[in-house]
């Protein structure tokens, strides 16, 4: 059995469905362009491209191309384009529609993040295991909103988790899903530090991919053990939707087991890439091993 209000709650929150239509109309605009790098004039793939603070966005294709609709209320509002490993890059809505150039450059960025290490003089026996390993289907959520896919691109969910041990590696990270009609499914893993009890910066300077492929459901085991991703004390680590293949003309389906938390909220959700964090008080069956 599905929750139906949990689900409501967990992907609309207080914001209006309204806000969520891909559909142009008379007070509506669409926003296309193409992202490039800088310094090569490459196309980047998988940029998250949003209003900032709004849940209006998506993330750039296989070619750089990126398109969704707005309102007219958001012209006054910023547009932003943040990648790792390149300078994130914020402007203005009104400006990018009056400028006859869609096209959209981000310089890489130099210096690496400061939370990073990689090493491998030191060899880890110990393991620990953070997080929820049980499954229990009387409650679950769906992943998407609406009838059309295309809004639960770049669309973020994930749970925080609490480490004393000090400077330990992540091995793996996992995440069940207990229904899947799609042949294809192409997700970001996103770690990143916590500040104000929000997600901060991705603390790994690479992109890390995951895929389902032919309706599998069950656990994904993503290993991480050979990218030395260095963690201490707190630290949220998400599943980002980026790209998918449904063969069959019907709603889309992906649906995840939680356990509700009414004394805490660590479950971390956006609906699109450069949508404010909203904390919920449930708990996905998601769990990360370390090793130390």
């Amino acid at each position: 059995m599905i929750c139906k209000p949990l689900v409501t709650l967990i992907l609309i929150g207080t914001v209006s469905s309204q806000a969520f239509s891909q559909r142009p109309t008379a007070e509506n605009f669409t926003l296309t362009g193409l992202v490039t790098d800088k310094e090569t004039n490459a196309p980047l793939a998988y940029v998250s491209v949003g209003i900032l603070n709004k849940p209006l966005g998506t993330v750039t294709d296989t070619l750089g191309h990126f398109i969704f609709n707005i309102g007219q209320e958001n012209i006054s509002d910023s547009l932003q384009l943040s990648i790792v490993g390149f300078s994130a890059l914020r402007i203005s809505v009104k400006d990018f529609m009056s400028s006859r150039d869609k096209t959209i450059s981000l310089f890489v960025k130099t210096q690496q993040l400061g939370e990073v290490t990689v090493t491998n003089s030191i060899q880890r026996t110990n393991t620990e295991i953070i997080g929820r390993q049980a499954v229990n289907k009387l409650l679950q959520v769906s992943i998407h909103n609406k009838t059309t896919v295309d809004e639960t691109i770049g669309s973020e969910m994930g749970m925080r988790f609490t480490t004393n041990r000090k400077n330990a590696i992540i091995k793996d990270f996992n995440f069940y899903v207990s229904a899947n009609n799609f042949n294809f499914i192409k997700f970001r893993i996103n770690i990143y530090s916590v500040k104000n009890n929000l997600p901060d910066t991705l603390i790994y300077d690479k992109q890390i991919f995951a895929t389902i492929e032919s309706f599998k459901t069950g656990w994904t085991k993503i290993d991480l053990e050979s990218y030395h991703i260095k963690v201490n004390g707190d630290f949220i680590a998400t599943v980002q939707w980026i790209e998918s293949r449904m063969d069959k003309k019907e709603n889309p389906i992906t649906i995840l087991p939680v356990a509700p938390t009414p004394f805490s909220k660590n479950c971390y959700v956006r609906i699109a890439s450069q949508d404010k964090w909203k904390r919920m008080g449930v708990n996905l069956s998601s769990f990360v091993t370390l090793a130390y």
